[in-house]
């Protein structure tokens, strides 16, 4: 049986997650005999690869004609494609769990709700009460006609990666240079934050013996065979061997399972850990059980469940389910937030006694940038507070801040809004190092950049009775 499907996704302008699942999941539909159209708001290469392949990808629904499925991944575009094609039936795939735009809908003609790992479905069942009969769950999957496996690994590993689009100085790519450092291993970057991204990852992956990641990027690494450890801005994750693999694909590699901080040694007793023939093992069992082939199967499985449903007329007021959307994107914030509450660190109001303690000094800073360009300032805080650990958690978060004034002007300018949090916590008595992202102003001249720290909602300590500072003089040009 084949069907007219309709894959409604946010955008196809960048390389992210869900737009890698669209394409993929619209090729290999595609290759099994459906009739597949791709409904996006912004078009970029994947679009175009899909156009190339003979897969429509529309920015309007009134140029398409009605599908009998619409598989949706955001809020707005599966409500919007549903309430324009009032007979087809709706399948909705949950891929974050505090997204905004990944809300579950819920709608009439919606008669399966997905998730793509158990923290997904968590949000579907407990956050949003969406019944279990109506839930399914379809792991995260890989085409491995694209990511194919390579060589068996080295007695040691050669090369490293870090492979995430959130990797930047200021996030983990420093702790996992200094650990891979010390065993003389070197390091490469792969992502949008570093400036390095790719569009074809599955040509590079299998030049690196070892990778740190998470999510889809942790699992491409683990289909292609190299060993991989569950890393990013968020915290350290294990080792990903064959024994731990089921449990750590349930929650799809992802960030529930990064559990400890980010320590230079903490990531050395990881690499410590390869093993090339358990990363081969781990890598055939990926390859065996989360292909994409595998992923249309289920996906078939589902379509055909909701084809053979009998459906009932939408009720009045179904079409006011897009005008509340705002709301819900607001709530989906206050969800994100209200997680970050249930963790165990507060990050309370620092007294004027706790910030007199606090040192800061500098490491290294640029001496010179060029106009709207971006750098880094590594400094070290010393945290002297009798009692308050420094962290960027609510309820009162503690950022890195700047400011600069040309140097022949007295005052400083507004503050910049751009911020740069404490990845790690720093314990009373204890220092840690931080690298402050900036941006230089856009007019040539000499400055003097300001960094500092801000209590979010409360202060910047450049303005207490005890400042915490450090002065650095720059030229732009």
């Amino acid at each position: 049986m084949t069907w007219r499907i309709l894959i409604a996704n946010l955008t196809l302008a960048g390389h992210t997650g869900t737009e890698v699942v669209t394409r993929d999941l619209a090729l290999g539909l595609a290759a099994r005999g459906h009739e597949v159209t791709v409904f996006v708001r912004a078009i970029g290469p994947l679009a175009t690869e899909l156009t190339e392949a003979g897969i429509a990808v529309v920015r309007r629904l009134d140029e398409i004609a009605a599908p009998d499925i619409v598989h949706g991944h955001h809020y707005q575009e599966t409500i919007d494609a549903l309430r324009h094609f009032p007979v087809a039936r709706g399948v909705f795939v949950c891929h974050d769990r505090t997204a905004p735009h990944s809300i579950p809908p819920r709608f009439d003609r919606i008669r399966r709700y997905v998730a793509v790992d158990l923290n997904c479905l968590e949000r579907l069942r407990d956050d949003w009460d969406v019944p279990a009969v109506q839930t399914r769950v379809v792991l995260n999957a890989v085409d491995m006609a694209r990511f194919s496996a390579r060589p068996p690994l080295p007695a040691a590993p050669t090369r490293a990666l870090v492979y995430s689009h959130y990797a930047s100085p200021a996030t983990h790519v420093d702790v996992v240079r200094d650990a891979c450092t010390r065993l003389n291993i070197p390091v490469d970057v792969i992502g949008s934050e570093a400036g390095t991204a790719v569009i074809a990852p599955d040509t590079r992956l299998g030049e690196y013996d070892l990778v740190f990641g998470k999510a889809r990027c942790a699992l491409e690494a683990v289909a292609v065979g190299a060993a991989v450890v569950l890393c990013d801005a968020g915290g350290l994750g294990p080792m990903v061997t064959l024994a731990a693999l089921p449990g750590l694909r349930a929650w799809n590699l992802g960030s529930r399972l990064l559990r400890d901080g980010l320590e230079a040694e903490a990531v050395v007793r990881r690499i410590r850990q390869y093993d090339p023939v358990d990363a081969a093992a781990a890598s055939r069992a990926v390859r065996a059980e989360a292909s994409l082939v595998a992923a249309i199967d289920q996906y078939e499985t589902i379509y055909a469940e909701v084809m053979a449903e009998t459906t009932e007329s939408a009720p009045a007021g179904t079409e006011l389910q897009t005008l509340i959307a705002p709301l819900l994107q607001r709530v989906g914030a206050l969800e994100a937030e209200l997680a970050a509450y249930r963790r165990p660190d507060r990050m309370l109001a620092l007294s004027d006694a706790d910030v007199s303690g606090l040192r800061v000094s500098l490491v290294s800073a640029p001496s010179a940038m060029s106009p709207g360009g971006s750098a880094f300032v590594r400094v070290r805080l010393e945290n002297g507070a009798r009692d308050q650990t420094l962290g960027t958690w609510p309820p009162f978060p503690l950022n890195w801040g700047y400011r600069w004034r040309a140097a022949d002007e007295a005052e400083f300018a507004a503050p910049e809004d751009l911020r740069t949090p404490i990845r790690r916590s720093i314990p009373p008595g204890e220092i840690g190092d931080c690298a402050v992202k900036i941006v230089a102003p856009r007019a040539p001249g000499h400055y003097v950049l300001r960094i500092t720290l801000v209590q979010e909602g409360l202060r910047w300590l450049d303005d207490t009775a005890t400042p915490v500072l450090i002065d650095v003089p720059v030229s732009v040009s």
